[in-house]
């Protein structure tokens, strides 16, 4: 999210799914959006845990210039996908943007490692927000 001087914000991901106003526990009528930003065992609750997944592959498709879903694989999977493969991480980075600098590689290697963080299989694993926030805003 941009604020009105296109600064970039933190935001709560889970505002973009429609919510069941009649439930008191967060349970979801319907899911707006794209299947790729949904995190895996999606149990229809919105949990913080799956705003951090959701965050983590809006991060990934600024880091690697490809949308969540493409050609029906969802890019949360083929970064894990890599990652598994021991593929050296730069060499799934947006070139346009990681060829510019070695800063700038530096740069999205470090927050390539907090999306992958971000989109760990287990909810359990994954940091919280405000670490997220720390981390990124050191880089």
């Amino acid at each position: 999210m941009l604020n009105s001087l296109t600064d970039p914000l933190v935001w709560d991901f889970e505002l973009f799914k429609v919510i069941d106003p009649s439930r008191s526990n967060g349970s979801l009528s319907s899911v707006a959006g794209t299947i790729g930003y949904i995190p895996p065992a999606y149990t229809m609750r919105v949990t913080m845990a799956g705003n951090v997944y959701s965050f983590g592959v809006i991060l990934l498709e600024l880091l690697i210039g490809r949308p969540a879903v493409n050609e029906g694989r969802e890019l949360a999977k083929w970064v894990q996908s890599h990652s598994s493969q021991q593929e050296q991480p730069n060499n799934i980075l947006d070139l346009r943007v990681s060829k510019t600098s070695t800063v700038a590689t530096k740069q999205m290697l470090s927050a390539l490692s907090i999306a992958h963080a971000c989109i760990n299989i287990s909810p359990g694993e994954r940091p919280k927000m405000n670490t997220v926030l720390r981390t990124l805003t050191r880089i």
